[in-house]
């Protein structure tokens, strides 16, 4: 993660130190200690700072530490090819859950691409993410392998090898590996910011 991004990010929103670190409950001192990259946020401090300066939480893991990932494109732009050895890959702190990008992703959209593919694996026992989140487009999520509980605001779903689900934009939900063996799902939505906020 690089999170030494935030400062130049903060001051291009017009932020000072005071202003954002009041709105999204933290000291200045704290805020500036990530700028320096002195500490690493946790994955819910990072949210916050994302909801408030509305950029996707994606822009502080560089190219650089996704991956060498290379995209093959045709000269006339028809198709491209990701190669499993080289997706850009995503570790999210505190939580440990692997994101793969199955289709061309780059942070600031110059990949052109309109949708957007994840490869997610999950470890029995645990949560794709640290609470109830939202995306801001529209996305389906197929079970390639284990069992899924997922939470939504009011329910919870059960779902198995083979099935899938369909997200409208700001569902809140989040996926817990509830089977015995590593959980293996593939995303698909809109290309957008790619902006996930917490409930």
């Amino acid at each position: 993660m690089n999170i030494t991004k935030l400062k130049q990010i903060r001051k291009s929103k017009g932020y000072t130190l005071s202003t954002l670190s009041s709105i999204i409950g933290c000291t200045s001192s704290y805020l500036s200690q990530l700028e320096r990259g002195l500490k690493q946020p946790s994955l819910e401090m990072l949210r916050r700072i994302c909801d408030c300066l509305d950029v996707p939480i994606l822009i502080f893991f560089s190219e650089d530490e996704t991956s060498n990932s290379k995209v093959n494109n045709q000269d006339n732009n028809e198709y491209s090819i990701i190669r499993h050895d080289n997706r850009k890959k995503i570790v999210i702190p505190d939580i440990l859950t692997e994101y793969e990008f199955i289709t061309p992703y780059n942070v600031d959209g110059s990949d052109n691409s309109r949708i957007v593919g994840m490869y997610t694996t999950l470890a029995p026992g645990k949560w794709a993410c640290e609470k109830l989140i939202s995306l801001n487009f529209d996305f389906s999520v197929f079970i390639l392998q284990g069992t899924a509980t997922v939470s939504l605001k009011e329910t919870t779903l059960i779902l198995k090898k083979g099935d899938s689900i369909y997200f409208n934009s700001g569902t809140q939900h989040n996926f817990y590996n509830s089977g015995n063996e590593q959980l293996v799902i593939i995303g698909y939505g809109e290309r957008n910011k790619l902006i996930l906020t917490h409930s």
